[in-house]
């Protein structure tokens, strides 16, 4: 081994952070489908809704209720309920393939594709 002093780029270099160094984010998934079952229960309460056979507040008890049996992801379920009436126009519409979305920096929407399949 040399005993010359190092150079500023082998100083910068040894500095470096390798990729196993790296402190890894905790695992997250970035979609969420809902599953034909949620999509048909869902609608079943749009339709009573619709209907009159139940009113506003239990059938967002049962949407809730619903939606917790389905998703596990706390933001993903947060989502889903404090956007229950974006979601029931979809379902009220015939939409089928819905997904929830997160991106990197958090944001959360609803996916839909153009199925009308209800």
């Amino acid at each position: 081994m040399s005993s010359e002093p190092l150079t500023e780029k082998e100083k910068r270099d040894s500095l470096m952070i390798t990729k196993s160094d790296w402190i890894q984010p905790e695992e997250r998934g970035y979609f969420h489908q809902i599953s034909p079952d949620c999509i048909s229960k869902l609608a079943e309460v749009v339709a009573a809704l619709s209907k009159g056979k139940v009113d506003v507040e239990t059938a967002f008890r049962m949407y809730e209720k619903i939606l917790r049996d389905e998703i596990n992801d706390p933001e993903f379920l947060a989502f889903a309920i404090g956007n229950i009436n974006e979601l029931s126009s979809y379902i009220a519409k015939g939409k089928v393939n819905i997904r929830i979305h997160r991106n990197d920096v958090d944001e959360l929407w609803f996916d839909v594709d153009g199925n009308n399949d209800l």
